[in-house]
């Protein structure tokens, strides 16, 4: 579980994605490709996140507006409704680096150790 203010920064892999989360929920990404290869929008994307927080059942999450922490979020892409298949899933996993975010269409799906985001500074301070 990541809290809201480890989540906010700024995000990248060594293949060139980079990735921004503000604490407004905004988000923009550029060279989306290198860590969700099979994306179809385009590589310069921008958008807005939510938590998914529990909702009833123990399977049931939906994108929340006022949840502060989470395992997983949604990026809803600022396109007209047609472009609503260009969302993305955003896994939150931790390794004995820290965190990282693995970016998917889909939270089935999985990241190699190169797409996997990193946060760009994660020295104490």
């Amino acid at each position: 579980m990541i809290q809201q203010t480890e989540l906010v920064g700024d995000w990248s892999n060594a293949e060139g994605a980079k990735v921004h989360v503000s604490a407004g929920h905004n988000f923009s990404a550029s060279g989306i490709k290198q860590t969700v290869p099979d994306y179809k929008c385009p590589t310069e994307m921008a958008g807005t996140w939510r938590f998914r927080a529990q909702n009833g059942p123990p399977t049931s999450f939906v994108a929340s507006e006022s949840a502060t922490e989470g395992e997983s979020f949604v990026v809803s892409v600022n396109a007209d409704s047609s472009a609503g298949w260009c969302d993305l899933q955003g896994q939150v996993q931790h390794d004995d680096q820290g965190f990282s975010i693995c970016l998917v269409m889909d939270l089935d799906q999985s990241c190699t150790a190169d797409e996997l985001l990193r946060k760009a500074s994660t020295r104490p301070r």
